[in-house]
């Protein structure tokens, strides 16, 4: 009850929060440039993402124990902010989200343990491999904030697919409180489900164009998902698996835009996984669909250990390249 109490909460707040943003942000001049990607629609309240950042922090207020990520919270939501606004240089861009990783790192969330699938035991980082352990945490937050990000090409895909990494790792903590970064710290599951309710309470105003999420929101999104999942213990196979999507769809679309495309992939285009789906579907049932694969992926990571995730993981990646082939060529 405790759990679907909290759920409950971020989801009333976000429902109003967002509602209230979709009132007030054009008579405050807060509004997307659609002009900005050759579009011709009048323009949408934007970016949502500030809401669902206020509301972000009142993760601070579950446990003192997540006050350090109130910095990193506020310095990654300005600088996304700022970007939905004026539009920085990806390059700076990622520059500055290194830095806020290395911070975060700093503060003591790390990834200190590798699960061994094949012994049900762990490979320790922090003590035997402390330089492994900050570069595979750095890379982690980094490439999962921007995979989110990324993945946001259709209205109510970030949200919703976010929701369903939170619920899942929220599960683990449920099914599996051993895993959790303190095992003490039940308001790590508590969080998890209290930013599922804050996905969920804004998502139809994202699905149905009301309002667009911005930067603001999907950077926040996924780095507040890399962060959960290390202190849900879930950290690799699990999370991989969960957001098998995002993940997958980032690395493909820069190995193409850098081998077969031969240009930077920081050059933005329409034609990720999602934009390739929606052409071939419609934006509405491609986001449906991407959501339902999403949940069965989570529904397979709660249940799966050891191999079996490891078994569930080649099958995603199959499933996503396959996909990813099947829609490009249908636009051929």
């Amino acid at each position: 009850m405790e759990y679907f109490k909290i759920l409950s909460i971020g989801f009333v707040l976000s429902f109003i929060g967002v509602l209230l943003a979709v009132k007030l942000f054009p008579k405050i001049k807060l509004l997307d440039f659609p002009q900005r990607y050759g579009l011709t629609r009048n323009r949408l309240p934007y970016p949502g993402g500030i809401i669902l950042g206020l509301l972000f922090l009142g993760l601070l207020l579950l446990d003192p124990r997540f006050l350090i990520l109130g910095l990193p919270l506020l310095l990654l939501g300005g600088l996304s902010f700022w970007d939905d606004r004026k539009t920085l240089p990806a390059k700076f861009r990622l520059f500055c989200h290194f830095l806020i990783a290395i911070l975060v790192y700093f503060l003591g969330i790390k990834i200190e343990f590798i699960g061994n699938p094949f012994a049900q035991t762990n490979f320790e980082l922090s003590q035997q491999f402390p330089i492994l352990a900050f570069l595979l945490t750095i890379f982690w937050i980094v490439s999962i904030q921007n995979a989110m990000n990324w993945f946001d090409g259709l209205s109510g895909l970030a949200p919703g697919v976010s929701a369903i990494g939170f619920f899942v790792l929220g599960l683990l903590g449920l099914l599996r409180p051993e895993l959790l970064f303190d095992p003490t710290h039940h308001t790590i599951t508590l969080a998890n489900f209290y930013l599922t309710g804050i996905c969920l309470g804004g998502f139809y105003f994202f699905w149905t164009k009301k309002i667009v999420l911005g930067d603001s929101g999907s950077q926040l999104l996924g780095f507040l998902l890399a962060v959960m999942a290390i202190f849900s213990g879930a950290k690799i196979a699990t999370t991989l698996l969960v957001l098998a999507l995002p993940i997958l769809d980032f690395f493909i679309v820069i190995l193409r835009r850098i081998i077969i495309d031969r240009k930077s992939p920081f050059q933005g285009d329409l034609n990720h996984l999602h934009h390739n789906l929606a052409r071939k579907l419609s934006e509405k049932w491609a986001t449906l669909f991407l959501l339902l694969v999403s949940f069965l992926f989570g529904g397979i990571a709660v249940f799966l250990v050891g191999t079996q995730k490891l078994i569930a993981l080649l099958f995603a990646t199959v499933f996503v390249l396959g996909l990813t082939i099947r829609t490009s060529k249908s636009e051929l």
